[in-house]
C-alpha cells in the first residue's frame, strides 16, 4: 500500500471475529453499522464472496441518496475483505471509481484489531474522500459495527 494515498481507521473490537464476520456477511447485520446514523442503508445486493456485486444505497434524513456500487475482490474468512468500486459484481467495470478498501482483522490482547483502508489511485481521490468526511465517517461506522458484533456475540 502506498501510504501518501490511502486513508485507514482501526479499533478494537471486543467481540470474537465470527461475530465481527456475521456483522459483515449478514445484510440484516451490515445494515446496522454500514452508515453513520441517522443514515439509513438499503442493501441491493450483498454477494459476499469474491467476484461478487456489493450495491447498497445510503439514505440521509434529508432525502437525498448515495449509491455505491461495488465488487467483493477478495473474501477470506475472519481475516480479510477487499471490495472495490472500480467493478461492479461479475467483475463488470464501472464507470467512475474512488478507492478500493482493505478490510483486515487480527488478534489483540482486548479483542481483534479490525482496520480498514481505502486505498486511492492518486492524490485527488484520497483528498476527495478524505473531504467527503472519511475519516470521521468510516470511525463512526466502526464504532457502529463494535456495538453489533458485541451485540451479536
Amino acid at each position: 500500500m502506498t501510504e501518501e494515498r490511502d486513508l485507514s481507521v482501526s479499533r478494537i473490537i471486543a467481540a470474537p471475529r465470527s461475530a465481527i464476520w456475521t456483522a459483515w456477511k449478514d445484510p440484516s447485520h451490515l445494515v446496522r453499522w454500514w452508515a453513520p446514523k441517522p443514515v439509513e442503508t438499503v442493501v441491493r445486493k450483498h454477494e459476499f464472496y469474491p467476484g461478487g456485486a456489493f450495491d447498497t444505497v445510503m439514505k440521509l434524513p434529508d432525502g437525498t441518496e448515495h449509491a455505491g456500487e461495488g465488487c467483493f475482490l477478495e473474501v477470506i474468512e475472519h481475516e480479510r475483505i477487499v471490495f472495490t468500486d472500480a467493478l461492479r459484481g461479475g467483475w463488470r467495470p464501472n464507470e467512475e471509481s474512488l478507492f478500493t478498501a482493505v478490510i483486515t482483522m487480527a488478534n489483540h490482547p482486548n479483542g481483534i484489531l479490525y482496520t480498514a483502508t481505502a486505498l486511492h489511485k492518486n492524490d485527488k481521490d484520497r483528498q476527495t474522500h478524505a473531504e467527503m468526511g472519511f475519516e470521521k465517517g468510516w470511525a463512526i461506522c466502526l464504532d457502529q459495527l463494535a456495538e453489533v458484533a458485541q451485540s451479536i456475540a
